[in-house]
């Protein structure tokens, strides 16, 4: 794929505040050139090729695609003109088509879309006029109502000024505004709400102000503010800190409790656990500090997973380290990396 290619898929992707790469608990999904490549585990049909199968290296399965939000076994995907497609584990609603059955290959989402964010088993949709929809699990309040009980459709989350940009954690829900606020509701047994306290919240509560964009993992959440720095709350924290030795940055992508900031000089920067590799060091000591991912240059997007990592560079390659049991490296092998190796996209780049 040319320069110009990507260039215009980065473009509209991170315009819409739209991820380009994800991961979930054992697969993962990119979009290169638009199209959408997914590997790794599709027991549940999260990888959307219909056929249930785990794939050890990428397949093609959309073309036009301008960004893909991946959740612990399902998949969100975004297309021109406000279109949105699901697949994947539905057991909980989380597709929001009405049902309680997983789908292999993409059904389309009920509402038109500006931006998607998947969580464990919940999806967010923004919608054109910045309202956001929440579908699937809701034991935490992830949907921004009371009760627990699971939602196969989506509906409005009440309490949100209109926002331009949506993400999901584990068991929690994050949106913010034009302007930087940043809204948060659902868990927050380890203070990943970041409201000081560790009460959770079924209701969206402000959090913080300034804030570019953000991201959810499974115990906590990452903002990324207008100056570049990188703010993080929970794990061992109720209210957002910052985190040191980082460049200004440019993204974020939260895993289960890692967390990876992409710098506005084009390398990547990991912190958090590391029991499989995903900080890309080759250890597997965990750590609280930020440190550079060796070998990656000129990096445009991050991705990822429960417990592995994906980055896309300016060429068009990709490459990933990580938990790899169920293929969602993409090397086409089962072993674990510990170290950044290329996905093995077929064709030219």
């Amino acid at each position: 794929m040319g320069r110009r290619l990507l260039g215009f898929a980065l473009g509209l992707g991170l315009a819409l505040g739209q991820g380009l790469l994800g991961g979930g608990q054992g697969h993962s999904a990119a979009v290169v050139g638009g199209a959408l490549w997914v590997w790794g585990w599709g027991y549940d049909g999260q990888l959307g090729d219909g056929s249930f199968l785990n794939r050890t290296r990428p397949v093609r399965v959309l073309e036009g695609v301008l960004g893909v939000a991946v959740g612990n076994l399902h998949t969100l995907v975004l297309l021109p003109e406000g279109k949105a497609l699901g697949f994947g584990h539905n057991e909980k609603g989380q597709l929001g088509d009405g049902t309680w059955a997983s789908k292999g290959k993409p059904v389309p989402l009920p509402f038109p879309a500006r931006a998607l964010a998947a969580g464990y088993a919940h999806s967010l949709l923004r919608g054109p006029e910045g309202r956001v929809y929440a579908a699937g699990s809701n034991e935490e309040g992830q949907l921004g109502e009371a009760g627990g009980r699971p939602r196969n459709r989506f509906l409005p989350v009440e309490g949100l000024p209109p926002v331009v940009g949506v993400a999901a954690g584990y068991f929690h829900s994050l949106a913010w505004t034009e302007g930087g606020d940043l809204y948060a509701w659902g868990s927050n047994l380890s203070g990943q709400l970041g409201t000081g306290t560790v009460e959770s919240s079924p209701r969206p509560v402000k959090v913080l102000e300034r804030v570019r964009l953000a991201v959810g993992g499974g115990s906590f959440s990452a903002a990324l503010l207008q100056d570049g720095s990188v703010w993080v709350t929970g794990l061992d924290s109720a209210t957002f800190r910052k985190v040191e030795g980082l460049p200004r940055a440019r993204a974020l992508a939260a895993g289960r409790a890692h967390l990876l900031v992409l710098g506005e000089d084009g390398r990547v920067y990991a912190l958090g656990e590391n029991e499989e590799g995903q900080l890309g060091d080759g250890t597997r000591e965990g750590r609280l500090e930020a440190r550079r991912v060796e070998g990656l240059e000129g990096v445009v997007a991050v991705g990822a997973g429960d417990a592995h990592s994906l980055a896309l560079l300016s060429d068009g390659s990709l490459f990933a380290w990580g938990d790899n049991r169920f293929g969602q490296l993409g090397d086409g092998t089962l072993e674990g990396r510990l170290r950044p190796v290329r996905v093995g996209l077929p064709g030219p780049p």
